[in-house]
């Protein structure tokens, strides 16, 4: 299944390359209780770490309505919970551009090496869709514990963090779709998110997966891991 995935997207213009662990123990030994999985898509992310984590709580963010459909259908027997809007910086109701892949769908303006790299991305439509803040968002959302927070917006990540500043200083972890070349237009790069969260008392640790650009060779985008420092020092 993964060769054929590989297969898929070098098709596309991207190479994938796993730069994940052998085992996920060092996240199993978290302890995380809730996991936030913002930008859910139709719940790749929370169908994959509820297979790590089966105790933990999730809760996924799908502004797009078909696949928050689709989202709510595939983890309906999980202990998933699915919310139909983004998170961002402010509290609004704004249209997002929709790609005819649906993971590139995203609130900016897709940037040409996207449209070169990519090929079949293209944005399709809009669709109004609503926006909140996570740190209004927290409290509905009841105690969540040891947390992990996941966010892959296509460039909104930056946006995101700035609406959750209260709430993402306390996650144990944060797992971030970070990109090394503009592939939407005004999106804040890994040294932005970098100093960004280094700046919230969040230790960079690596990366789960690198995707590289089949052009050229470089490196387009990473899954960045970020482990909270709180009480290191002390």
């Amino acid at each position: 299944m993964l060769k054929l995935i590989q297969r898929s997207l070098y098709s596309l213009g991207l190479s994938v390359k796993l730069a994940k662990p052998e085992n996920f123990k060092w996240l199993q030994e978290r302890d995380i209780e809730t996991v936030l999985d913002i930008g859910a898509n139709v719940g790749q992310f929370a169908t994959k770490i509820n297979a790590i984590l089966p105790k933990a709580r999730i809760i996924s963010f799908e502004p797009l309505s078909n696949c928050y459909q689709v989202l709510a259908t595939k983890t309906a027997t999980k202990n998933v919970s699915a919310y139909n809007f983004a998170l961002g910086e402010e509290d609004c109701h704004v249209e997002i551009n929709v790609s005819k892949h649906t993971p590139s769908s995203s609130l900016l303006d897709m940037a040409q090496l996207h449209k070169d790299v990519f090929a079949g991305t293209d944005y399709s439509g809009k669709e109004t869709i609503k926006v909140r803040r996570l740190d209004d968002v927290v409290s509905e959302l009841g105690d969540l514990g040891k947390f992990l927070v996941k966010i892959d917006v296509q460039g909104f990540e930056d946006r995101v963090i700035k609406g959750g500043m209260n709430t993402i200083q306390q996650a144990e972890l944060i797992i971030i779709e970070t990109s090394f070349k503009e592939l939407y237009k005004g999106q804040l790069l890994f040294n932005g998110i970098y100093n960004l969260l280094n700046g919230m008392g969040f230790e960079f640790q690596g990366n789960m997966t690198q995707c590289f650009n089949k052009a050229d060779g470089s490196i387009l985008y990473a899954e960045s891991i970020f482990s909270n420092n709180r009480g290191k020092h002390c």
